[in-house]
């Protein structure tokens, strides 16, 4: 029997977020954890880098990246595809699968890794190296801490947000019990790729975090969805939402998605197409073009701008370019309206950012500068404010944690 191959990090969001989705997909497929001999041995020379999952093919090939697996599979394997049908829909689990995938992810692990004592960096320490004794596993986990944290700093998570961020993740928790309320799972009764993204997160606040499942218990119905979707009934039981349009407690879901994820994924769309003039003629982008300026932020705390953003944001944009019928683009004009993003409509990146080789790539094709109707900038702005041994092998570790 035919099946495929899955290399993990018991510690990468990331990694839960594909584990969910196959099993729900009923794909039968070989897990792997990633020791050091695993990222050594197989990781490495097939994308030449660090980083997780990796999926790996009965014919051989390698797909790296979450969002690519999923493409992959849906592309290839039979079954009902597990993202919804219907236009505002397919826009709406975008847009929560590139917040999940970036704002939540982040925050989720900057509050697992954040206490100076963190148990995750030792639990992680053992998966990599099983053959080392305690005195250097706790090394290793101590220089595992540092780096996952710098790498959260970067991105925006640091000493300075705690506050902040744990009151929007309360918020944030809030609504998706609201919305839970009234739905089995966010487009219906059947999971969708949104639901396997923020699931795989909160089940990572639920086991990893101090008072982590606490909050979850206090959310009944949020800890009977996480259940459900991580314990798979048969997939082809429950169906979509059917009904147009997005109901109250969804359109609020996702005006909170939108406040965290489209300001900095607009400025990141910025800086690669600035990266691109100054660097005329390249192809593969770094992993990062720039950060924001400190006055962008009430901390004053810098973010990476990351490739992988614009490409996040550009999967949104995607939705809205399809060939829709018109009773579909009115719904979908309708649902844009109501979470505050109509304008982006009329948004096309100066550079577009493509996957392909396990890298993130730069369309060379210069679009001149990108129209963005300055209602969406006011409104961009508005939601932001609402709101050592082995050296050589461990090098870009932490994206492990945080991809």
């Amino acid at each position: 029997m035919r099946s495929y191959r899955l290399i993990t990090s018991p510690e990468s969001i990331a990694s839960s977020k594909v584990r969910l989705y196959l099993r729900w997909k009923n794909i039968p497929f070989r897990e792997t954890v990633a020791s050091r001999l695993v990222i050594k041995s197989e990781v490495r020379p097939r994308i030449q880098k660090i980083d997780l999952p990796v999926f790996i093919t009965p014919s051989n090939d390698t797909v790296q990246d979450s969002r690519a697996i999923m493409d992959f599979v849906e592309r290839r394997e039979r079954g009902e595809a597990l993202t919804p049908d219907r236009a505002e829909q397919a826009f709406a689990c975008r847009l929560l699968e590139g917040f999940s995938d970036t704002w939540l992810t982040d925050a989720i692990n900057h509050r697992v890794w954040r206490g100076a004592d963190a148990p995750i960096a030792g639990i992680m320490a053992a998966t990599l190296y099983p053959e080392a004794d305690d005195d250097r596993r706790s090394r290793i986990a101590k220089s595992l801490h540092a780096r996952v944290l710098a790498q959260l700093s970067r991105r925006g998570f640091n000493s300075r947000t705690v506050a902040s961020t744990d009151g929007l993740l309360v918020s944030f928790l809030a609504l998706l019990e609201a919305h839970l309320s009234c739905s089995a799972f966010i487009f219906g009764d059947r999971p969708s790729i949104a639901d396997f993204a923020i699931a795989a997160a909160l089940t990572t606040l639920r086991d990893s975090a101090p008072q982590g499942a606490a909050l979850i218990t206090k959310s009944p119905k949020t800890f009977t969805w996480l259940s459900a979707v991580n314990a798979p009934q048969s997939p082809q039981i429950g169906a979509g939402r059917a009904v147009a349009g997005l109901p109250k407690t969804l359109v609020a879901l996702l005006s909170f998605a939108a406040a965290q994820f489209l300001p900095h994924a607009l400025a990141t769309a910025d800086a690669v197409g600035d990266w691109g003039e100054a660097n005329p003629g390249k192809l593969n982008l770094p992993k990062r073009v720039g950060q924001s300026a400190r006055f962008d932020d009430d901390l004053n705390v810098r973010r990476d701008f990351r490739p992988q953003t614009q490409w996040l944001l550009q999967r949104m944009l995607d939705v809205l370019v399809r060939n829709h019928s018109k009773a579909e683009k009115d719904a979908l004009a309708r649902s844009l309206d109501a979470i505050g993003c109509a304008s982006l409509a009329g948004y096309k990146p100066r550079r577009t950012v493509c996957h392909e080789h396990h890298n993130f790539r730069l369309d060379l094709v210069d679009r001149g500068d990108a129209y963005l109707p300055e209602m969406t900038l006011r409104r961009a702005s508005d939601l932001m404010s609402d709101v050592r041994r082995d050296a050589s092998d461990s090098v870009g570790i932490e994206n492990l944690v945080t991809g």
